[in-house]
Parts: structure tokens; sequence; C-alpha cells
């Protein structure tokens, strides 16, 4: 075995050139891999400890617990630990919003509320609050100090009358507080709520962790399979799944979605796919030359095992060699990689995040509080990466050794089976270029397919990038330039005020409010959307499954609705009638069997309380989800007939765009006057998506380049080896007469029969396989993709860099060729 070892390295000091390429191949694709888990898993741990430090910690928070309740929960054996919360009172203020919560030590532990000064109270009239609400309230008062605060009790879902009473400061909360939205927080203890509040009128909020979150087995592995736990927890102490609360963003931080890790295998796939394929084109061309010399080695009694063995550890050292370099190289770059992803990423809030979340990752990583760097990712990198040489070696090592002795020494890297040589009478540049393309099919098609495939990720790539435009993407999901819309939820007890049946009925959006801001300078139209909540009373009456909410619309929608609909037909004076109703496509996605013509009743909750309608299906439509946000859309008039409060919900607003600051101010200003009323802009969707869709561009094309450079590294060694291995036929041909510039043009011709068999692979089945994915981002909605763009200026500068690159190469290794002297190029190999 030392004499294969000694063979192999000798090999690996005569193959400089190839084992330089395949080496730098190896780095790039070490360097992917390593970035590919690294990124991966990195930016889940960092966002675990921006969480962890600043977000509460309980899983699952139960609402409107009682006292009875929360004994039995306390003696429940699968909870690991629990905390109470009441919020029995509401400070009396105008200007901002204070909430008096009694908590216990484990409560306040698992809120992760902090204070600044003091300690927590723990009985009688003991407060902590934070220095803000005493200026709020014009206050000046230090740790022992009493205040005089006013409050009202919260009573049967209400507020009951405003008193005050005189508190003892024992703490001052850590807060920061917005301005603009005031909010605070007083903290009492559960002694001075529970003589506050009769025991038959407290309803707790019971913050938990449920035991085995973590192990395998029966535990808990997924987010989904925590919040369907606590809701089955819940159930059985009286708490309905809508009083039932997850603690998403901790959660998603510290139960990693195996959607990640599905992801990251993924990538990981194609990279070894490509990098594999590759390096074995790599040492498969490089292969032709040396198979005369296997065929010495087995004719001085090598066996087919030892030839193996000598090519394998020939690559299994270029491996070693390049495997440091870039896995050096990728923890040197892991953090300035990431951290610049988050910085890109600060103006992007998604469902996975809460604002801020990506300025704290980024504190953290600039403060190198994260360790992304872990040494399983070390050694999973190091096994896919020999997994990837070995797979690349396969073919070559069958191929040296499968040869007989004879056979390897007239091989020429072709058929051994015989076949009638074609000849010409006379001969030209073109004529060389195709024999020698000829001669060894199977490599010429390897460098093209190898070639041709990353081409085909690009072109996919860049159509997903083109297809989702960010303008088109946020005017799909934001309709006009500014929203003024009613800020209503259901469901919540403590804010019943926020029900849209209760808003209706005292609705901000007015007449006389909607004329004003049409009014205002720079406004160039608005248009009025309306709203009703509705359950499909027969086949969903519990809403588990969705609503089924009413959206209406004023005539000037009419051409936008009716041009929707992709299934049966609407007039729409006959949908004024109120009998007939367009359904939303994506309601089908739940009940497939509403198609149009179907009947549907509906529970529709109005001022007098809830009436049941039934409707004819009309037509089922698809709509971008900025022009509706309902299930059943219909005009608005008829919308009307079911009650007769102000159904309002929406005014969609469009501005002259010279004036447009102007205008969004006095807007802004104009729904400051109600807290039911928000605001929302397109512009504001625009960054949004402008910032994200920044990111994966970078992050694929970035991705792309590396992977293209191993493929090029293929294109050379097939350009040099091209080249060199035929020194001594070219140096004949060019002792008859062809001269260099003829040599030139041959090379020239070679490179661009490469270029044309690339660009062919990759703009003909990039781009079918680039519309196979828009046609499937379209169909399952993805990222609001609904026009088709083919990326032209990618697909030009792939052909430019493909063709540039080629240029650049057959320039290098001709000029490298022409230093040798016709002499020794004949002389070559003897």
């Amino acid at each position: 075995m030392k004499t294969v070892t000694k063979t192999a390295l000798a090999n690996l000091k005569l193959n400089r050139g190839r084992n330089l390429i395949s080496g730098f191949a190896i780095l790039l694709t070490t360097l992917l891999i390593f970035f590919t888990i690294t990124i991966g898993m990195a930016a889940g741990s960092v966002e675990l400890a921006a969480v962890n430090v600043y977000y509460p910690t309980y899983h699952a928070m139960f609402r409107g617990v009682t006292e009875e309740n929360v004994q039995r929960l306390e003696s429940q054996n699968e909870i690991e630990t629990m905390g109470l919360r009441e919020d029995f009172a509401y400070g009396v203020d105008d200007d901002a919003d204070i909430g008096f919560y009694a908590m216990d030590e484990e409560g306040i532990r698992l809120s992760k509320i902090e204070l600044e000064e003091g300690h927590f109270p723990r009985e009688g009239k003991e407060i902590a609050l934070s220095r803000g609400l005493l200026a709020e309230y014009g206050l000046e008062a230090g740790i022992g100090d009493q205040v005089t605060l006013p409050f009202q009790l919260v009573e049967d879902g209400g507020l009951g009358w405003q008193q005050e009473d005189t508190f003892r400061i024992t703490g001052f909360l850590e807060t920061d507080t917005d301005p603009e939205n005031k909010a605070y927080g007083v903290i009492c203890s559960l002694d001075y709520m529970r003589a506050s509040v009769p025991a038959e009128d407290r309803a707790y909020r019971v913050l938990l962790r449920p035991k085995d979150t973590q192990e395998k087995g029966d535990g808990i592995e997924t987010v989904d399979a925590l919040e369907e736990k606590a809701c089955e927890m819940g159930e059985d102490f009286g708490v309905d799944r809508d009083n039932v609360v997850v603690n998403t963003t901790y959660l998603l931080a510290n139960y990693t979605d195996p959607g990640l890790y599905t992801g990251i295998g993924a990538i990981i796939l194609v990279v070894v796919a490509a990098g594999a394929l590759c390096i074995y084109s790599i040492y498969y061309v490089s292969m032709v030359p040396k198979i005369q010399e296997y065929g010495r080695l087995r004719a001085m009694g090598a066996t087919r095992r030892q030839v193996r063995q000598v090519v394998f550890r020939e690559g299994l050292a270029v491996a070693f060699a390049a495997l440091p370099a870039g896995l050096l190289l990728g923890s040197i770059l892991a953090r300035p990689v990431l951290l610049t992803i988050y910085k890109m990423a600060d103006n992007v809030e998604t469902a996975y995040t809460e604002p801020g979340m990506h300025q704290l990752c980024v504190e953290l990583l600039e403060k190198g509080q994260v360790p992304i760097l872990r040494w399983w990712i070390y050694l999973l990198t190091i096994l896919a990466v020999l997994a990837t040489v070995w797979l690349s070696l396969v073919k070559p090592m069958r191929l040296a050794a499968r040869v007989s002795p004879v056979e390897a020494m007239r091989y020429q890297g072709g058929s051994s089976r015989k076949k009638d040589r074609r000849g010409y009478e006379s001969l030209n540049i073109s004529r060389l270029t195709r024999t020698n393309l000829g001669r060894n099919k199977r490599r010429t098609v390897l460098t093209v397919l190898t070639l041709g495939s990353i081409g085909i990720l690009f072109m996919a790539v860049a159509t997903v990038l083109s297809c989702a435009s960010p303008k088109e993407i946020a005017r799909q999901e934001f309709e006009g330039d500014y929203q003024i819309y009613v800020d209503s939820w259901e469901g919540d007890k403590m804010n019943p005020d926020r029900a849209w049946a209760s808003i209706m009925q005292d609705n901000p959006l007015s007449s006389a409010f909607i004329e004003e801001v049409r009014s205002v300078p720079g406004v160039e139209g608005v248009k009025v959307r309306s709203w009703l909540q509705g359950s499909l009373s027969d086949l969903d009456p519990e809403r588990q499954i969705t609503t089924a909410n009413l959206e209406g619309y004023e005539d000037s929608y009419k051409e936008v609705i009716l041009s929707g609909i992709t299934e049966g037909t609407a007039d729409w004076d006959e949908l004024k009638k109120g009998e007939k109703i367009i359904m939303n496509q994506r309601l089908q996605h739940w009940f497939p069997d509403l198609t149009a013509g179907s009947q549907v009743k509906l529970l529709l909750e109005t001022e007098q309380g809830p009436v049941e309608r039934t409707f004819e299906i009309a037509a089922v439509g698809a709509y971008p989800s900025g022009i509706c946000g309902g299930n059943f859309l219909l005009p608005a008039e008829s919308l009307a007939r079911f009650t007769s409060a102000n159904l309002s919900q929406t005014l969609v607003i469009t501005v002259d765009k010279e004036q447009k600051e102007e205008a969004f101010q006095a807007l802004d200003a104009m729904a400051q006057i109600s807290p039911y009323l928000a605001t929302d802009t397109y512009d504001t969707h625009l960054q949004t998506w402008e910032s994200g869709m920044g990111i994966i561009a970078l992050l694929g094309y970035a991705f792309l380049i590396v992977l293209g450079a191993i493929g090029i590294m293929n294109l050379v060694n097939t350009m040099i080896n091209s080249i060199y291995t035929r020194k001594k036929e070219l140096g004949m041909m060019q002792a008859i007469g062809l001269s260099e510039r003829q040599l030139l043009g041959m090379m020239q011709m070679e490179g661009l029969f490469y270029t044309a068999g690339t660009l062919a692979v990759a703009l003909g089945i990039g781009s079918l396989a680039g519309y196979g994915v828009f046609r499937y981002m379209k169909a399952e909605n993805i990222m609001n993709v609904t026009s088709y763009h083919y990326p032209a200026l990618p697909a030009v500068l792939l052909a430019l860099v493909v063709a540039l690159t080629q240029v650049l190469l057959t320039c290098a290794v001709s000029r490298s060729f022409r230093k040798m002297s016709l002499i020794d190029r004949i002389r070559y190999s003897e």
C-alpha cells in the first residue's frame, strides 16, 4: 500500500494543473455547504438569543380562567411551570392606556418583566410602575413614597365606576414607551386584587410551559404540536380555543420548523450534486491522457483495486488540501455575511418576527454574543464534501481500472470498439474542430451539460426574481396609495368595543368624515369598501375552519369584480338585489363542493343580533388580497340592506404624486381623531418587499455565482486538456502548414461550441424550468406572483458572461501554448 500511496502522491505533483482546478472546485463546494448550514442554523440561533433576552418565555396563555380552575391547573402534572396574571382594572387617562395587573412571582418571571430599581410588590397596596406613568399624571415620587391613582375595575366584561386608591411604590419598571402610543402598566400584589375583586368575578390569565417540550417520542417537538396540546389542555379546564394564546415569537425561535431543515437539506443536495458533477467532469476529462499511464501500471502487475486506489487517494489528497481552506474562509466570512443579511432585513417585517427583531439580532451579532460556529457544522460539512468527492471519483476510478493493459496503451478517449474511420479529401479548421469534439463525445456532452445545469438553476432563480416584482407584489396586496381603515378584532373580552358589530353602530368612517377626506388637498379619489361579519351556519358554525365575511363594493369596482370571475357568470344589477353572491375562489380550498349555482347559508352579525340568510353563489372569482379580504363579494348597495348600521370599513385613497407628502400628513392627522382608525400606505408595502426581495436576490445570485465558478473550473480543465493533450498532434499539423492564426481560430471554434451548447441548455431548458416554477408559485399563491416576466436582462448577462469567459479562457490557453516552440510540441509525450 505504500507504493500505491507514493504513486498517488507522485501523480498529485505531476498533475498540478488539474489538481489546482479540482481543488478550487472543492474549496467552493466546501464554502457553499458550510455557508448553507451555518447561515441557516445561525439565523435561528440569533433570533433565539434575541427572543430569550427580550421576550416573555411562557409557551401559552389561558385567558378567562376561574379561581377554581387555577387551583386545578396548579396540580396538573403535564405543566412544567405556570404563573398568574389578572388584568383587573384600567387607569383613567384620556391620553394613555394604563393597565392594572396583579401577578405572582412566576408570572413576572415568565413575562420577562424587569425592574429598573426596587422590588416587585409582595402584599397589600404595594405597586411597581414606570417613571413615565408618574410623569403622565404629573407626579413626582420615589421608592417607598405613596401615590394616589384613579382606575376602573373590570366588571362583567366592562368597566365599573371610577375610583381611586393610595399605593406605596416598591419598584420602577424598565420600560420603553412609544411617545405616540402611550401604554403603561401598574404591577399590583395578588392580595390587593383579591381584596378588590370577588372570587366569582376573577378571570385569570395563566402563563404556562408544558412538560417535555423538547424531548423525543411523546414530547412536543414543533410549534403546531405545542399549540394543539395547549388547546387540548385548555378544553379540560373550561378554556375555549379563542382564549388560548400561544407565544408565537418565542416558540418559532425556540422550536425550529422542520421545514427549515428540509430547505437546508435540499440546498445541500443541490450543491453536492452540482459539485460532484463538476468535479467528476474535471477528473473524467483529465483521465483520458492518463489511461495509458494506468495501463502501464496494470502491465507492471498492479491490480484493478490498486489502480482505483491510486485515483482515489490522489483525489482524496486534493480534498484534504482544499477542505481546510474552504472551512477557514467560511469561518472568517460567516459572521460578517450574517450581519449584512440582518442589516438589509432591518425594515422587513414578516409573520415570524416582531417589529425591531432584526435590529436586536444585529446588536447581538455586533457584540459577538451569539455563537454561530459549531463543531458539528464542521463535521457535517467535511462529511458532505468527502461524499461529493467520492461520488465524483467513482466513475474515473472504474474507467482507470476496467481497461486491459493492451487497450489502455492504445486508449485515445473514445470507444474501444472498432469503427470505420471517415476522412476528408480536404481539411479546414472547421472540420478539424468537429473531429476533435467528436473524438470523445462523452467528454464534450458532459462539459456542456455541467455548465448548462448551472445555467438552468440560474434561469430558474432569475425567473422567480423577475416574476416576484416588489411593485407588482405590493400592488397585489394593497390598493391605492393610502388607506384609512377600521382597526377591529374579535373575541377580546377585555376590549369588547373592538368587535366589528360594536364599532359599526358608531362607525368613525361616517359620511362627513369621508367627505372631509375627499376635500384634502392632493387627494384625487376615495373609494369605500364595506364589511359585514358572517359564518357558514351549516358548514362551519363555530368558525373552526374559516369565516364567511362579506365585503361590499361601490359601482366603481364593477369591472374589477366581474373580470375576476373564473367560474359561472354574474350580473352587477342582479347582484344588487341581494339574492345572489360571488364567492372568493380561496374558499374552495376548504369547501370544494361550493361552486357556481350552489346554495350557501350564512349567519350574519348585525347590530340587532345574528341574522340567517341563504344566497345562491352566482359565480366564483379569483382576486388579489389587496382587493378582496372577505370570502364573499357583492355590491355595497346590496350589503346595506342587511343592516341599518354603517358598514364602511376601508377608505382606498389615491393622491397626486406631487402633493403626496402633504396629503399623507393631513390624512394621518385625520385618522388620529379616533382610536378605532388605523392607516397604511402602498409605500410601506413596497419598501418591505423591496428589502425582502433584495435579500433573496443577493443570496440567490451569490449562491449561483459560486456554483458557476465551480462549473467554470470544469470548462478551464476541459480547454486545457483539449489543447495540451494534443500538443504533438497540433505541432505536427503546424509543421505541415497550420498557421498560428488557424490554430487560434480552431481553439476559438471549440470554445464557441461549448458556449453555444451551454447557452442552448441554460436558456432553453432553463427558461422552461423557470416558467414551470412560475406556474407553481401562481397556483399556490406564493409571494402574490400573478404575472410571468421573462428574465431578459439576466439571460443577456448570462450569455455575455459565458461568452466573455470563453474568449478570455481561449486567449489565455492559446497564449500559453504558443510560448512552447514547435519542436517541443512535436516531441511532447515522448
